[in-house]
């Protein structure tokens, strides 16, 4: 059996986490919003027509954040359309997914939506085919009490009260081919400033994202120096850069641009992760030395998912969308993932997976029927839960196995959580090696006496089996009893393609 060595202190401090590491995202594509989270005929909606069975699943997923309304979808997106009566809102051609938008939902309603849930609503504005006025103006909507036309409006639209949405995207991926108005890195930096300026004159107390290069794929050739480009021209005005990544292990399956990892790779998603966060994190430290500032721009990791088993592609094509059927060994990748993510969390604050429902989603929604937890929903939901307190680094030696076209891969990934105040310490593992168990040995002396709590485990012997309509808890967390460590250390196995949290309290 392959062996593991986990040494955890609780002096080696990563960052705080963020509680907007467990964020979402929510785009109007395919059934993510209509049939989706909205669905006024189906027999739990509430008085708006959002679905109560997406929502209680929402809330039991530990969803703090959502991103809306795009993504691809917001670059071709007036929000003028999708704000007062219904009635009265224009059907218009959504040029990013080819299909008709009604606007039947819209700013206001689907920030009500989230205010009942207590999620925070991430905005993005239009830089596509949106001017720096219009940002400005959607703000000045949303964010002034009273008193100017826009804020005037949104009160006579019924909703007297600002919303008050503190982060707002400046766009989305305006370096991709696939964007509508995509721009050059000279001319997003100078639009985006633009942007920022009007927009923090309507409010002065909001946060700022720009678009980063928006995936580090070989083929993507803004890659890096995009980030120095904008960071140098936008620096002032913003508090965090964005960038994107979907991972896909069936070379079958192929987006924009050509692919060709396959199952053996997947131990190598983590250290791309990694070496993504490394290089756009430099180049943010590099504008900030050269440009002598005090304040670091920090990262929103605002799309990220598995693409091998959904449908969308980008680029104006008209599809059919139905759900991802996610398998636990994509459950197991989001595992990853978000370990990784913790283990950056002195500069990763944001964070959205990428869709919620549906396309991509970790909840799938059956027209008029059910709504089901996909295999994904657990890691997610294991992480917003147990993923408090500081993030802390930990000290490894772990396993290897040879990839088919990067080599030889470290095959698990650790992090973990330690919340002083309730004496909680969560250790997350997630093992990719889809053959071999690990005994892995865990040395936690630094905590003095703990009581173990148990572990959490995500496991299935079939690694491609997932969630369905008629099957919907054949992949589910069980509980397990955990030794109490004898002095600080414990061994454990931690089972093939699995997730794992091992919970503990300081006694």
């Amino acid at each position: 059996m392959k062996k593991a060595k986990i040494i955890l202190d609780k002096d080696y401090v990563i960052g705080e986490i963020d509680r907007r590491m467990f964020g979402s995202f929510v785009e109007h594509l395919g059934r993510c919003v209509y049939k989706g989270v909205y669905e006024p005929s189906h027999e739990t909606a509430d008085e708006q027509g959002f679905r109560n069975d997406v929502k209680e699943l929402i809330k039991e997923c530990g969803i703090t954040a959502i991103r809306y309304p795009g993504g691809n979808f917001v670059s071709g997106y007036n929000w003028k359309d999708g704000v007062g009566p219904r009635e009265k809102r224009p059907a218009k051609k959504d040029m990013a997914w080819n299909v008709i938008e009604t606007n039947e939902v819209g700013t206001n309603e689907f920030a009500r939506y989230l205010k009942d849930m207590d999620v925070e609503l991430i905005m993005a504005a239009n830089l596509g085919t949106g001017t720096p006025e219009g940002s400005g103006e959607f703000v000045d909507y949303c964010n002034t009490e009273k008193g100017t036309y826009w804020s005037d409006l949104r009160r006579e639209h019924g909703v007297k009260e600002p919303h008050n949405f503190k982060v707002w995207c400046l766009g989305n991926e305006m370096d991709g081919e696939w964007q509508i108005g995509m721009l050059k890195a000279e001319e997003y930096a100078r639009k985006a400033k633009e942007a920022a300026k009007i927009m923090k004159w309507m409010d002065t107390s909001i946060e700022l994202i720009a678009c980063g290069t928006c995936t580090n794929e070989e083929e993507h050739k803004t890659f890096g120096e995009w980030d120095r480009i904008v960071l140098e021209e936008t620096y002032d005005y913003i508090n965090y850069i964005s960038i994107h990544r979907y991972y896909n292990y069936d070379p079958a399956k192929q987006l924009f641009y050509k692919m060709h990892d396959d199952i053996t790779d997947i131990p190598f998603f983590f250290k791309d992760m990694q070496n993504y966060l490394d290089t756009v994190i430099s180049a943010a430290d590099f504008v900030k030395g050269k440009l002598r500032k005090d304040k670091s721009i920090n990262i929103s990791f605002d799309e990220w998912g598995v693409i091998t088993n959904t449908s969308a592609a980008p680029g104006g094509t008209a599809q059919e969308y139905g759900y991802a059927s996610f398998r636990l060994l994509d459950a197991v990748i989001y595992g990853g993932i978000l370990c990784t993510f913790l283990n950056n969390a002195d500069r990763v604050k944001i964070a959205c997976q990428s869709l919620l429902v549906n396309e991509g989603g970790m909840i799938s929604t059956d027209p008029k029927g059910k709504a089901i937890r996909q295999a994904t929903f657990y890691p997610f939901m294991h992480a917003a839960k147990f993923g408090k307190g500081v993030s802390l680094r930990p000290i490894t030696e772990l396993p290897k196995k040879a990839t088919n076209h990067h080599g030889e891969q470290t095959t698990m990934t650790v992090s973990a959580a330690y919340e002083a105040e309730s004496g909680n310490l969560n250790i997350f593992i997630m093992n990719c090696d889809l053959e071999s168990d690990v005994e892995t040995s865990l040395d936690l002396r630094s905590f003095g006496q703990l009581k173990a709590l148990g572990q959490i485990v995500l496991y299935h012997e079939d690694y491609f089996a997932g969630n369905t309509f008629e099957n919907e808890f054949n992949v589910m967390p069980q509980e397990k009893e955990l030794s109490d460590p004898i002095d600080g250390k414990l061994n454990i196995k931690i089972k093939k393609h699995s997730w794992n949290v091992l919970r503990f309290n300081v006694r």
